[in-house]
């Protein structure tokens, strides 16, 4: 008997909102000081209404910008993880009496109109736990998967750019990650996930080609991380 062996299917991130796409191809490594390596990068400035909150009013031209990162490196074949930012997901964090809630806890209305998703992230001083909760349009997702489907893109996960650096965060410590230490973070930095993810601390995650302005890009880079952290 032979092994089967793993499928090693490269991961390409992308991020979506009103401003810009970001294409990113990251891969593991073990050279360098760095666990990570961007192998690819394009941060492609949406000028023309191309995304209108996230509204696809341009499809052609999102077609183009990622099906050229593709070819350009030979990604055809990736898995394609996605983020998403904009004014029409609307996003909160509430406190629950239980680390461990049904769905129907939260009060939120079933409709058929919009698509919600929660997670559990840390316990607070007074003895609750904070959840994130997410809702988006359902014909937001619908056409997004309409356009990997055109595309014949292998589209694995749609999430909000949160969700990824929440992942982001968590990939920072690794084994020593603590819910108590994200309590501590998140409450000291009003629930802004983003401002706990420090450019040195990006530096020792992934490494970066040295024309990239980490500075400019850090948000856009740590989003990029966490999808791929996400799936690895």
């Amino acid at each position: 008997m032979w092994p089967i062996p793993s499928l090693d299917h490269n991961i390409v991130t992308i991020s979506f909102s009103s401003d810009n796409l970001v294409c990113s191809w990251i891969q593991k490594t073990k050279t360098g000081t760095a666990p990570l390596r961007l192998c690819a990068y394009q941060r492609y400035q949406l000028t023309h209404l191309e995304l209108a909150n996230l509204i696809l009013f341009n499809p052609t031209t999102i077609k183009k910008y990622i099906t050229f990162f593709l070819q350009k490196h030979n990604l055809y074949d990736a898995f394609i993880v996605c983020s998403f930012e904009g004014a029409v997901i609307a996003e909160t964090f509430i406190a629950m009496p239980t680390a461990t809630p049904h769905r129907a806890d939260f009060g939120i209305p079933i409709s058929s109109n919009t698509v919600w998703e929660y997670r559990y992230m840390y316990p607070n001083d007074h003895s609750q736990h904070v959840f994130y909760i997410y809702t988006m349009p359902r014909f937001l997702v619908l056409q997004y998967q309409l356009l990997a489907i055109t595309m014949r893109c292998n589209v694995i996960t749609m999430t909000t750019k949160t969700m990824a650096l929440f992942y982001a965060y968590k990939t920072i410590f690794g084994a020593a990650f603590r819910k108590s230490q994200l309590a501590v973070d998140m409450m000291r930095h009003h629930n802004n996930i983003e401002d706990l993810i420090s450019l040195d601390a990006l530096r020792r995650m992934i490494s970066m080609p040295l024309e990239i302005n980490v500075k400019d890009e850090k948000s856009f880079i740590a989003t990029a991380v966490g999808l791929f952290c996400a799936e690895r």
